[in-house]
């Protein structure tokens, strides 16, 4: 779902879906600096969410500074977030307003965002830049 905004737009899936893959090298947001995504989570449980910038295609390392402000006020919904780095996925707690990640080998950041369907909308906002 696009937004008027460049670099902005939403995620929803198909009720019937209970998880939900979205890599976001196959978008236009591939190329923004900045990236605000809304999640809308009607009855989907799991949105893992494939992080790839211009960077991906250069083959250079990147980090991204992930808005946590937003995503901690969902922790008291049982909202947990994932980073997935050689298919572990490690729990992201933080109570700071940013979390620093750096791409893996892939040159790509992998999250998955997994809660329970009462919510509406799970904001996921990130910033990009070259090591």
């Amino acid at each position: 779902m696009n937004s008027s905004l460049s670099c902005w737009g939403g995620v929803v899936s198909p009720r019937i879906c209970k998880s939900a893959f979205l890599n976001l090298g196959n978008t236009e947001y591939k190329s923004c600096s900045t990236v605000g995504l809304g999640w809308w989570s009607d009855s989907t449980n799991n949105l893992t969410l494939t992080i790839e910038t211009s960077f991906t295609q250069q083959n250079q390392p990147y980090i991204i500074n992930l808005n946590n402000q937003q995503l901690k006020q969902f922790k008291d919904y049982s909202v947990k977030f994932y980073r997935i780095l050689n298919n572990q996925e490690t729990e992201l707690i933080s109570t700071d307003d940013i979390i620093t990640l750096n791409s893996d080998s892939n040159y790509q950041i992998i999250l998955k965002f997994q809660g329970p369907t009462i919510y509406n909308l799970l904001p996921i906002i990130y910033e990009v830049f070259k090591l």
